[in-house]
């Protein structure tokens, strides 16, 4: 799902060698750099970073799925976290701030046993 955010500030003007994380890796890479934009047909074509010979050609709608993409290099993305953040949740309105507020201190109390148990 595309947040309002990205639709409101993420133009193709700004694509121009911004960096990318692919949430699944595509020819064994993860972090890819635009090359070339394609306004006609709505298409990016990027880099792998690490191997400048692996491209990718990606529609401009499927790069901004923050299902499938990520802004940014980020190394701590895994491909278990396909699940939007509560952050992303808030912002495109599918929970509330009392559903998230309940959803954190979920999380808190978990932590706390783990570590409480790895103690013991």
């Amino acid at each position: 799902m595309i947040s309002r955010y990205d639709k409101n500030h993420n133009r193709i003007s700004k694509l121009e060698k911004s960096k990318w994380t692919s949430l699944e890796k595509l020819n064994g890479w993860k972090h890819y750099e635009v090359i070339e934009i394609d306004k006609k047909n709505d298409k990016v074509e990027l880099f792998a970073v690490c191997d400048r010979g692996k491209r990718v050609v990606v529609k401009i709608k499927h790069l901004k799925d923050k299902a499938i993409w990520k802004r940014g290099w980020d190394s701590k993305s895994s491909t278990r976290s396909r699940e939007y953040t509560l952050m992303d949740q808030l912002i495109d309105g599918t929970i509330t701030r009392g559903q998230a507020a309940k959803q954190v201190k979920q999380i808190a109390r978990r932590k706390a046993e783990k570590k409480f148990k790895d103690i013991f």
